[in-house]
């Protein structure tokens, strides 16, 4: 399971060693700067294509014997380009080594590195025939940022496999079974609460889950290192599928709800990404599993619920669902110590209509780390923007029957309600942040298949590095 998606990211496609023979890539903007380089018929070759340098552009050269001599990139910016560009184009070359010898300067390697290889991702498990790409392999002598670009492209692999996956395959039970390989793969200790366990100790994941014939259930993983200071915990929401119950969604609006688990997979993928590092940290992932389903014994509109805090909450919205889940497991992550409490979660539309697909929106309960955040995430190319916990919209959570509802009727600031109802099921914790994810890629782009993304996870994952571990 997590070794198939591994398996297709071919770590030596990048190569710090000096290889013998190589085709060397030349990034330019104009004639002059390769006129030296050139045989007069590869010049004389350029000139009469009248290549335009633009950027992202490239030609492929032949020597005498019809082999590749070199290649040659434009790096001509007239108007804005799009993230991972080269790395993409990169990709594309036929099956050789190719040596970047003159990448400028003012360009990121990160972003060349990670963008290649995104590039050879794709989700092709349930194609017939499916036929393995031939890969070129770049030679970066000296560079010494691989293995950490390698995790995080593991981690993309995890995370979108995982979400690409159809919700026939990908329920509750085959997610316990993915779970437990990858707590063997990281050598984690496992624990999985259902059934009765789960009624009396979790009521809110046993409600919404226990219409589907496919039982509710909470996996908690944990990794611990001896003399760690530092205590992190991971919620993922991980509804496998969401029919918004019986509030029931349109067709429109089910259609790619196979991805309501991006929260689950977001927290995996992070947990990969920090124990590939080899961090001295402790580390607990809570994922609170379930479908939200239509059946006689589905939760209603109007019912009230008691969480695992005691807490009462009346039910507005059955499609609100996610929010239901993590309390419960909110209460229970802090009944132990934690330095930072993350929640991942595809949680409101509202995100997506402030935000649009592209950036994350996420909560913060430290200025400072938030404002680490934002700076971790232009760096790394996966863009978080904050949004506040207003204290006056509590007000919009108020029930007349009981402690909270969980769907404000208002429909005004619905991704700060939402975080505002985990909020209260902290114990007011100094460091809690909330990632409202959209888990989805809605058109291709260079890097960025159709389908399932990983969001948030490289700039939390390069924070944490940042402010405890340099």
């Amino acid at each position: 399971m997590i070794q198939k998606s591994l398996k297709r990211i071919n770590s030596k496609i990048i190569s710090n060693k000096t290889l013998k023979k190589t085709i060397t890539i030349h990034f330019c903007s104009k004639f002059s700067e390769i006129e030296k380089i050139l045989t007069t018929a590869n010049y004389s070759f350029l000139k009469q294509l009248n290549f335009n340098f633009n950027y992202g552009n490239y030609v492929i050269l032949p020597d005498i014997n019809g082999k590749i001599s070199s290649v040659i990139f434009g790096m001509k910016k007239t108007r804005k380009v799009s993230k991972f560009l080269i790395g993409s184009q990169l990709s594309k070359l036929p099956k050789n080594n190719y040596l970047i010898k003159n990448y400028p300067k003012n360009e990121n390697t990160f972003e060349l590195i990670l963008g290649f290889y995104l590039s050879f991702y794709s989700f092709k498990e349930y194609h017939k025939r499916s036929k393995s790409l031939k890969k070129p392999t770049l030679n970066l002598p000296n560079y010494k940022k691989k293995n950490k670009i390698l995790y995080f492209a593991e981690s993309e692999y995890v995370v979108r496999d995982l979400i690409n996956l159809p919700a026939n395959i990908l329920n509750p039970n085959y997610f316990e079974e993915y779970v437990k390989k990858f707590s063997n793969f990281h050598n984690t200790k496992l624990k999985i609460v259902c059934g009765k366990s789960l009624k009396k100790d979790f009521p809110l994941i046993h409600e919404v889950g226990k219409a589907s014939s496919n039982k509710p259930r909470l996996f908690e993983l944990t990794y611990k290192r001896s003399n760690s200071s530092l205590n992190l915990t991971l919620i993922g929401k991980g509804v496998c599928f969401d029919t918004g119950g019986l509030n029931l969604k349109s067709g429109f609006g089910m259609m790619n709800m196979k991805k309501d688990m991006s929260g689950a997979a977001s927290v995996l993928g992070l947990a990969h990404y920090l124990i590939r590092l080899n961090l001295n940290l402790n580390l607990r992932i809570l994922i609170p599993c379930v479908e939200n389903s239509l059946s006689e014994k589905s939760f209603r509109p109007g019912d009230i619920l008691i969480s695992r805090s005691g807490k009462g909450i009346e039910i507005k919205n059955t499609d609100a669902e996610g929010r239901l889940i993590l309390a419960d497991a909110l209460t229970y992550s802090t009944e132990k110590k934690s330095d930072i409490l993350v929640t991942f979660a595809s949680l409101t539309g509202a995100a997506r209509v402030a935000m649009g697909p592209d950036i994350t929106p996420f909560f913060s309960t430290c200025d400072d780390f938030a404002d680490l955040l934002k700076k971790s995430g232009d760096k790394v190319f996966d863009p978080v923007w904050r949004l506040p916990f207003y204290k006056d919209y509590n007000k919009e959570l108020s029930s007349e029957f009981t402690d909270l509802n969980n769907a404000p009727l208002s429909g005004m600031a619905g991704a700060i309600t939402a975080a505002l109802f985990l909020k209260k099921f902290t114990k007011s914790h100094n460091m809690f942040l909330h990632f409202d994810i959209f888990g989805w890629n809605t058109k291709s782009k260079p890097g960025k298949t159709y389908g399932g993304l990983m969001q948030g996870v490289r700039s939390l994952g390069t924070a944490i590095e940042e402010k405890f571990f340099n």
